[in-house]
């Protein structure tokens, strides 16, 4: 059970005693909460504020109305005071740190903003006289709100990412000591225990094969679909799947060094030393507050010389109150917002303002292969058969296997017979033979054409497929090839389209995969881009982004499957396909709901727009606070101007922020 002082204010504290969430949940409950509260208070503030304005023009000398309207000024007062309390001491705490008394950010300058035009309202109630800016001090703090709130929700739906990562991993490990099959919880496995794993087990620790031939599946760490063939010496991962064959391996490192733990450890390292995103708003807040407090404090000594403590404090807040103007209290997180809205309704999911903000300097896109520029499922791109009889036995010895090729070639297969097999055999790195009628056939790779005769038209056909990177199976009876089926990656129709668009955006763009350089040619030549790096492993990845980053670039990463999640993570801006596991989006700053790769230039071109209407509105900003500041500085700041120009500044940042929009 959490204590009050667990929790940022007694908002997320109270959220959390009434309905458990606690987290990001609880914390964009409780800004949806004070929003609305915010909300309902701060309209009544406006509406009678609106009264208020209308009064300066009655005859003076109406002493029923200027009774009345003093007492309407009461009535505001009242109302605005709990918004203060519970939308405005939050982001006030926020303006202050252990280590230094003032924190200088965007929150700095909407406390100093509101609570200015707070208790300059409190003061001119008191003394009656006209400067109130009720209405002021509370939207600023609800827009503020709701912005939070925004920002908040969207990470919500961000599921637990340590958790899915160790549920890759097996549980329990079959060891074999003193020759006889004992079951541990993988924990207790050390260096030295022999570990046996069989057929559509995952594997629970990295080890070396004393025993056993057969395929597995590394897809969870090399992103590649094509099962690797594995035998004696050669090296089995923990989290990955045997096909088929068993194996014995010796387990020859300590667990923290298994690779799956040191993925999640690579995880843990990135997620906690990434470095938090300077908001354009809180750079400029940095350099501006101390020439606002200056310039104030210099003015309050000046009138007070001059005219007394009344009109010095009157020239005092005036000049604190008009140095937030909605251009930094709402300027830059209106346009993200939108810009976030906005991205939403694309499908693409981005993880906070600040990550928007951060996509519009990236200057380097790299693209994962297996499931983002191409399609994750196989596909026959290929054939010859030697006759219809020869598809039907291909078809029939297929359909007994698992493999998955062999589950391509049945999906894709519609008018092929069923024949009865017998004998059938797995031959571990080859593929498969059985008996169709009495006859022996074997359907594979290459290996098994030893003494088969292959005639030119085949030889070309073979030839070709090498070329494009792609894989071939055959059948054959012995002594000739009955059948070729070539299997091809088929690039994702709008890769072509989104390399294309991210060039005429000046955006550098480099394909990493795990494939062969065979591939790596048909990319190059598909996509019109020099730039693809074949055969590499995730840490190959995270090394060539860490590199680019060096360079003082802004990079992105594209990706869909797990072992990807280190170098989306290790990017500046991860950007996971719809396809990808849960566990890659939690990786990612950005989700796109789809696969369709066009999204990512879109994001781009959005987020630039958003940063031009960001600048924009701080350009406003200034020029607003240079006129406000000087008729403030010199006691010439009259309520009803400053009212108007706060009106009429709102106005322009909201209708300048609507930009955002793209159709």
């Amino acid at each position: 059970n959490g204590k009050m002082e667990d929790f940022c204010c007694f908002g997320c504290y109270l959220i959390n005693k009434t309905t458990g969430l606690r987290g990001d949940e609880g914390t964009a409950m409780a800004f949806l909460g004070k929003f609305g509260f915010g909300y309902f208070l701060a309209m009544i503030v406006m509406m009678l504020s609106t009264y208020i304005y209308g009064s300066h023009f009655v005859d003076p000398n109406d002493k029923e109305m200027q009774l009345f309207t003093g007492f309407i000024k009461y009535v505001i007062l009242v109302l605005s005071t709990p918004v203060m309390l519970i939308l405005g001491v939050p982001i006030l705490k926020n303006s202050f740190s252990k280590e230094n008394l003032l924190n200088f950010n965007t929150d700095t300058l909407i406390a100093i903003g509101s609570f200015s035009a707070y208790f300059l309202s409190v003061y001119s109630v008191l003394t009656g006289k006209n400067a109130i800016y009720f209405e002021t001090a509370t939207m600023i703090l609800v827009l503020v709100t709701f912005g939070r709130y925004l920002e908040t929700s969207s990470r919500v739906k961000a599921s637990n990412f340590m958790k899915q990562l160790m549920d890759l991993t097996a549980k329990k490990a079959t060891v074999i000591k003193n020759d006889v099959e004992v079951e541990v919880p993988v924990e207790e496995v050390k260096v030295g225990d022999i570990v046996k794993i069989r057929p559509g087990e995952k594997v629970p620790a990295d080890g070396v094969i004393v025993e056993g031939i057969g395929h597995v599946d590394e897809s969870v760490l090399t992103g590649e679909i094509n099962p690797v063939l594995k035998k004696s010496g050669d090296y089995l991962y923990a989290g990955t799947t045997v096909l088929d064959g068993s194996f014995k391996i010796k387990v020859d490192k300590p667990q923290s060094q298994w690779t799956l733990n040191r993925f999640i450890e690579i995880m843990k390292q990135i997620r906690n030393t990434k470095a938090p995103i300077n908001r354009i708003a809180d750079r400029i807040a940095f350099y501006f507050l101390p020439i606002v407090f200056f310039l104030s404090i210099s003015s309050f000594i000046y009138w007070y010389v001059n005219s007394g403590f009344e009109k010095a404090l009157i020239v005092f807040l005036s000049v604190l109150l008009i140095s937030c103007p909605c251009a930094f209290s709402i300027g830059a997180p209106l346009a993200l917002w939108l810009g976030l809205g906005q991205a939403m309704k694309e499908g693409i999911i981005v993880k906070g303002a600040d990550v928007l903000e951060k996509i519009a300097s990236v200057k380097k896109v790299f693209f994962d292969k297996t499931g983002t520029i191409t399609e994750r499922i196989m596909e026959v791109s290929k054939t010859f058969f030697k006759n219809d009889e020869a598809k039907d036995i291909f078809y029939s010895l297929e359909k007994n296997s698992e493999h998955p090729l062999a589950v391509s070639f049945v999906k894709w297969c519609k008018d092929c017979k069923e024949l009865k097999v017998e004998n059938f055999k797995v031959h571990y790195g080859l593929g498969v033979s059985g008996e169709i009628n009495g006859k022996k056939y074997y359907l594979g790779s290459q290996e098994f054409l030893k003494n088969v005769q292959i005639d030119e038209n085949i030889k070309n056909l073979i030839n070709q497929a090498l070329e494009n990177g792609e894989i071939i199976t055959y059948l054959t009876d012995g002594k000739e090839i009955l059948t070729v089926v070539i299997f091809s990656q088929k690039i994702r129709p709008e890769a072509k389209i989104t390399f294309d668009a991210l060039k005429k955006l000046k955006v550098e763009t480099e394909v990493l995969t795990g494939d062969s350089e065979y591939f790596a040619k048909v990319l190059r030549k598909a996509l019109d881009i020099e730039n693809v790096r074949a055969n590499l492993k995730p840490e190959d990845k995270l090394r060539i982004i860490e590199e680019e980053k060096s360079k003082g670039k802004t990079v992105a990463m594209v990706g869909d499957g797990i072992n990807d999640a280190p170098a989306l993570a290790k990017a500046d801006i991860g950007i996971a396909m719809g396809c990808g596991t849960d566990l890659t989006r939690e990786s990612a700053n950005v989700s796109l709901i789809g696969d369709d790769l066009r999204k990512i230039p879109l994001l781009i071109i959005l987020a630039r727009k958003v940063k031009r209407v960001i600048y924009t509105n701080m350009f406003w900003a200034f020029i607003y606070n240079i006129i406000g500041m000087g008729l403030a500085i010199t006691g010439h700041l009259n309520p009803i101007f400053a009212a108007l120009a706060m009106v009429l500044s709102s106005v322009f940042v909201i209708g300048n922020s609507l930009r955002v929009k793209i159709s």
